[in-house]
């Protein structure tokens, strides 16, 4: 029983950062905050991280505070036996959700975002989703959202993976860690990314499509909406091959209806090249930048 001043039970929010990410770390704590406007209803956050700087650390628990939000840090041993493949924009910390299982070992639901999300509805709905034996629910992704419908997973008749799968961004999931233990998930998402280096084009994101074998509940697309219209205005957007499944017009018309917006790409919304969009001041409003300059 919850008593009066008590928070009631829920479900924490799970991230893995670098110290790159502590900027829009920050964001998105402010937007969880707007979003659950009683502190006693919002989100716990775990971070995971795997080294810290101090400055970042003070960063972290300064925007905390000053949202009355409860935020937890939480280091990840670093495996230096293990290499996973990194390319493009991507650092080694995409991989700091792999860890959940060995670091978050006392809730058995999670929410895990990505850092480069923000959060504009009641995470409420979400929360309460029943997974149904599922290990996870998520989103489809909207440029990848079957195996062959994008660059994800091009070796899959050799990794034994059908095309024409529905595929899932991994920047929105909701955990079941339970039946994520009883199926190997976890485990059998780091032998892919050891074992198939050369066919990881989107990261964890394919070792977990792989790892899960399709036994993923669909989440309505709201709770992981692309900031589309930022990407196509980027040199090299393409959309064609996902286009039968995905119409471009649907997903930029989605940023209207987001409940969770995800700014996946390259270039991001603090960056200075981030196309001048309605969404890069939508985002810039949740920049807590006297957090920041506190702990430079």
């Amino acid at each position: 029983m919850v008593r009066p001043g008590q928070r009631p039970p829920s479900v924490p929010i799970v991230c893995g950062i670098d110290d790159a990410y502590v900027v829009p770390l920050c964001a998105l704590v402010a937007s969880v905050a707007a979003a659950h406007p009683d502190p006693m209803t919002r989100p716990r956050m775990i971070v995971l991280h795997s080294g810290l700087n101090p400055s970042s650390c003070r960063a972290l628990a300064m925007c905390g505070e000053r949202l009355e939000l409860e935020l937890q840090l939480r280091r990840v041993p670093v495996d230096r036996g293990v290499r996973f493949p990194v390319t493009g924009w991507a650092s080694r910390a995409v991989y700091l959700r792999l860890a959940i299982p060995q670091v978050v070992t006392d809730e058995p639901v999670v929410l895990y975002l990505d850092a480069d999300t923000l959060v504009l509805g009641d995470l409420g709905p979400l929360l309460r989703q029943p997974l149904e034996g599922a290990p996870l629910a998520a989103v489809r992704d909207p440029q990848n959202p079957t195996v062959g419908a994008g660059i994800a997973l091009p070796g899959c008749e050799r990794i034994g993976v059908p095309a024409g799968r529905e595929y899932f961004n991994s920047g929105v999931l909701l955990l079941d860690l339970v039946a994520c233990a009883e199926l190997g998930v976890f485990e059998r998402a780091r032998r892919f990314l050891v074992d198939w280096p050369d066919e990881v084009r989107l990261w964890d994101q394919d070792a977990l499509n792989v790892a899960v074998d399709d036994r993923w509940r669909r989440l309505d697309r709201r709770w992981n909406t692309f900031a589309m219209s930022a990407l196509v205005a980027q040199p090299g957007f393409f959309h064609h091959t996902a286009e039968p499944v995905m119409p471009l017009a649907d997903l930029l018309a989605d940023e209207y209806t987001a409940a969770v917006l995800h700014f996946a790409g390259p270039v991001k919304p603090w960056h200075d090249e981030f196309a001048v969009v309605p969404l890069r001041q939508l985002y810039r409003r949740f920049l807590p930048t006297g957090v920041l300059a506190g702990a430079r």
